[in-house]
């Protein structure tokens, strides 16, 4: 509850802060602060599973309950009423400019709501970045960065940047969101066109110990998941208008469960394929939002063939300064291998939410969540839910 406490009085302090602009660190100007925060409440209003609307339990959670956060594992529970203490986060991105071309950026978030080994704040970002000059096109970075999975992956805890209260957890779901490697990009204007284009490639791994996904949704016990040999890429195009983005990446997936002092394997050096295609229009007062994404994951030692389909659709109308979205967004796990079938998890979620962007760099979000558990499990999983959101989000 002190945790608790202390996000409320820094959150208050940043909502009436009196600064809009990165602040300077030092007197050149070369080394300034920027940050974000979100206040999130909710309230399940109401849920079943399997078809019974009797309460039940699902690992740790009184269920009727949901989740909205897979990576920091931020589940609601409608027995505790209204939670702020899920998703709240404070964060800061700190920035160096050596040179004109040479800079070192982190990112560093106090949350709520962190079990991934016990640690906040996190070290979300923290990296160099090089470029031949001032001007040129392509840009080099190493250390530690966030995985391009997504469209919204750089931004995915800045509220602030996108219309909904969090991006549908339907999608925006996967253990590990990080990398330890280096990447390049390349941007350039496509001619004499209003299309400008980038493109990135990049290289890593990451292991993350304790990892809350696995640990608490799945196994019920500490277990470490590690993705290695991460090779990846994607390519955007946008005119102001559209914006299209395909992104591709492979990894090999190992993960260690702690059932006793001794680790067992779950899965070794699973090859996986992620495959990603995002659309957006911003066009006049409208506003829409779409995003597919197909993994595979395959190894012939423990007989896994499955597929992992996901995708979003949602369409926003700005009228002055609100803006209400209606989205859709499921998942759906596909198992080759007939033995599974009743291991299969799939969901989908229709969304409205309302924006309110009622003073510069700060929203307030209302939005209600219908989600369907379609999941073939022999046991209740997270069941179906009504959910309630109220979020404070900004940037200073």
């Amino acid at each position: 509850m002190n945790r608790i406490m202390s996000f409320l009085v820094l959150l208050l302090i940043l909502l009436f802060h009196p600064f809009v602009h990165a602040i300077d660190l030092d007197d050149s100007g070369s080394f300034t602060a920027t940050g974000f925060y979100d206040l999130t409440g909710a309230k399940v209003l109401s849920g079943s599973a399997q078809g019974s609307s009797a309460a039940w339990m699902y690992q740790q959670w009184h269920c009727p309950c949901t989740i909205q956060n897979w990576e920091y594992v931020g589940v609601y529970e409608k027995s505790k009423g209204f939670q702020i203490d899920q998703e709240s986060l404070v964060g800061v991105q700190l920035r160096k400019e050596f040179t004109p071309n040479f800079s070192v950026t982190g990112q560093f978030v106090m949350r709520a709501q962190n079990p991934n080994n016990g640690s906040s704040p996190s070290v979300d970002w923290l990296y160099a970045s090089w470029s031949p000059s001032a001007d040129s096109p392509i840009t080099v970075q190493a250390g530690r960065l966030r995985i391009p999975l997504y469209y919204y992956s750089d931004y995915l805890y800045i509220g602030y940047s996108y219309p909904w209260v969090r991006p549908p957890p339907d999608v925006y779901g996967w253990p590990i969101y990080a990398y330890d490697g280096a990447n390049i990009s390349y941007h350039t204007q496509l001619g004499s066109s209003a299309w400008s284009m980038n493109a990135s490639a990049w290289v890593g791994k990451f292991k993350q110990t304790y990892d809350a996904y696995d640990s608490l949704i799945y196994n019920a016990a500490p277990t470490t998941e590690t993705w290695d040999h991460m090779v990846g890429g994607y390519v955007s195009a946008t005119n102001s208008i559209f914006d299209v983005r395909a992104m591709v990446m492979k990894y090999r997936d190992t993960t260690e469960i702690y059932y006793t002092g001794t680790p067992t394997t779950g899965v070794s050096n699973l090859f996986t394929r992620i495959e990603g295609l995002s659309a957006n229009m911003d066009y006049e007062n409208w506003l829409v939002r779409a995003e597919i994404d197909r993994y595979q994951q395959v190894s012939a030692a423990v007989n896994i063939d499955n597929i992992y389909k996901y995708n979003l659709f949602g369409v926003g109308y700005k009228w002055g300064d609100f803006t209400p979205m209606i989205t859709h967004s499921q998942y759906t796990t596909v198992a080759q291998n007939p033995a599974l079938l009743q291991f299969i998890e799939a969901q989908s979620t229709n969304s409205l939410v309302v924006r309110w962007d009622f003073r510069a760099n700060t929203a307030l979000k209302v939005q209600y969540d219908d989600n369907k558990d379609k999941s073939k499990y022999p046991y209740p999983f997270f069941g179906d839910s009504r959910l309630l959101s109220v979020s404070l989000q900004g940037t200073f």
